[in-house]
């Protein structure tokens, strides 16, 4: 339960947009600090591609003292929120023109994240509070500390490593989200390519995220069986990835159709 509670994919942004005037200090802080790594990243002029431990363990330490925090607040719907504040809000990047790539492999991330949250606590919003309320009696849990319970967890390395890797997918479109607000809102002078790097990266983990999550059983969807009705390894993760460059809303359509 508490790996499933990780992928609230974009808390820190909804944190940074309508939720920042009401944060406690030491949080607004942390946020602070993981907003000003972000810049820095995107515009030191280098590639932009999957990101070091050391970021992901600040979106994810950041991500669970967030969703803490949020369990104070029983009005908060996160479903509700991202369909209606954070898309709208997304969909508005579109005015600087140079983000639209960008904008739409995000809302392509959004989407994938949607489904997901939607399998993981079903129509039944009070599922959704429960794993909240857990997460409001569990004591902090930094990065390394969840790989080493992966570890121990898990039922075999190869599904621990699966776990892992779906968990860091969806660090990397938090990261590129936050990467987002803050181009559109700071109007930044990025280094050539950096926009096209984080579009690839939002796309990405868009893909690996959706795969993983069919290939973990916690998404079901049509394309990620084989005629045996078992499921596909490596190959079929390594195969959607390559859809990157061929039209988001197909690969959307085929894989998230209910």
């Amino acid at each position: 339960m508490l790996a499933t509670a990780k992928n609230y994919d974009v808390i820190c942004y909804q944190l940074r947009n309508g939720l920042y005037q009401r944060l406690e200090n030491p949080l607004k802080k942390e946020l602070d600090r993981l907003s000003e790594g972000i810049k820095k990243a995107v515009t030191s002029g280098k590639k932009i591609g999957p990101q070091p431990a050391q970021m992901l363990a600040q979106v994810f330490e950041c991500r669970i003292k967030a969703l803490k925090w949020l369990t104070a607040d029983a009005a908060f719907d996160y479903l509700e929120n991202v369909e209606e504040e954070v898309v709208p809000q997304v969909e508005g990047m579109k005015a600087d023109k140079r983000m639209e790539t960008l904008t739409d492999n995000l809302l392509f991330a959004i989407r994938c994240n949607l489904r997901v949250v939607e399998a993981i606590i079903g129509k039944d919003r009070e599922a959704g509070a429960a794993i909240l309320d857990y997460l409001e009696e569990f004591p902090d849990i930094g990065y390394k500390q969840f790989i080493a319970s992966l570890a121990l967890g898990a039922p075999n390395g190869e599904a621990a490593r699966k776990m892992l890797d779906w968990v860091n997918s969806s660090l990397h479109i938090e990261f590129v989200l936050v990467a987002a607000d803050i181009i559109s809102r700071d109007g930044l002078d990025l280094p050539d390519g950096a926009l096209d790097d984080l579009a690839f990266l939002a796309a990405d983990s868009a893909q690996e995220y959706i795969a993983l999550a069919t290939e973990l059983g916690i998404l079901n969807a049509r394309a990620p069986r084989s005629r045996t009705g078992q499921p596909v390894g490596d190959g079929f993760i390594q195969e959607q990835k390559l859809l990157a460059e061929t039209g988001m809303d197909d690969f959307a359509a085929n894989l998230l159709d209910t």
